[in-house]
């Protein structure tokens, strides 16, 4: 049946559908975004993992330069592949916080995090010392990003803390905001939304919806904030 289902209702077919729909969709944004004249320049990516969001912007914006920040060394070789295969591309293996000091880094069989799950499924935990996101990117070419994007399975806000110089330089901020706190200590959606209006930055879009597999309830999403004073959001028209 998923087969026959395939065959009829292609991936391009689907896209238009979503797109006709409005359906939450990180790519359908940025080309919403690049319509309407943005161009980004230089990006973050932290939390890249195995780099696949980095390349899906690229797809929307291949002109943009972006610093991949992953906590796991294990992904070092894959993200080191990619920056030689790409040169719009850099990686930096390291953990970011509110920060300096030493944390247990949980490592889990497809996520990480400094946070514990509720449900604790035997992590494997490294000793490990963060730094914190202006100290990690004073002094290179990724000093002033346009566009940061955030997906650290809860620890998003402490990372922004130790960010105060850099995200006042960004126009948008994508970050992963849980509705459910998995993680121990996560805050979750109103929290963020707060935090994010006192540093001048409000919810531009939703762009995923992610519901969790034991009750279909809405777990998580990818909210996209701009600067407050952006010209993105000057025209106040309806149509």
């Amino acid at each position: 049946m998923l087969q026959l289902l395939k065959r009829l209702f292609p991936v391009t077919l689907k896209n238009k559908l979503k797109e006709k729909l409005g359906v939450p969709d990180q790519e359908y944004t940025f080309k919403r975004l690049k319509k309407l004249g943005y161009q980004p320049k230089l990006v973050l990516d932290i939390g890249a993992y195995e780099g696949n969001w980095a390349n899906l912007f690229l797809t929307v914006f291949p002109e943009a330069k972006i610093m991949m920040v992953e906590g796991q060394e294990s992904k070092r070789g894959l993200l080191n592949q990619k920056t030689v295969a790409n040169k719009q591309l850099d990686f930096n293996i390291s953990l970011l916080g509110s920060a300096e000091k030493e944390i247990n880094f949980n490592i889990y069989d497809t996520a990480s995090s400094v946070l514990k799950e509720h449900n604790e499924t035997g992590a494997k935990i490294e000793i490990r010392t963060l730094t914190t996101l202006d100290k990690l990117i004073a002094n290179t070419p990724f000093a002033q990003p346009d566009f940061i994007k955030i997906d650290t399975q809860g620890f998003e806000l402490e990372i922004l803390k130790g960010a105060e110089q850099t995200i006042q330089l960004a126009q948008f901020i994508l970050l992963e905001v849980s509705m459910i706190d998995i993680y121990k200590d996560c805050p979750l959606a109103a929290e963020v939304m707060a935090f994010m209006q006192t540093k001048g930055f409000v919810l531009y879009d939703i762009c995923s919806l992610m519901r969790r597999p034991l009750d279909k309830a809405l777990f998580q999403s990818d909210f996209l904030f701009i600067k407050e004073s952006a010209e993105f959001r000057a025209d106040k028209r309806w149509s």
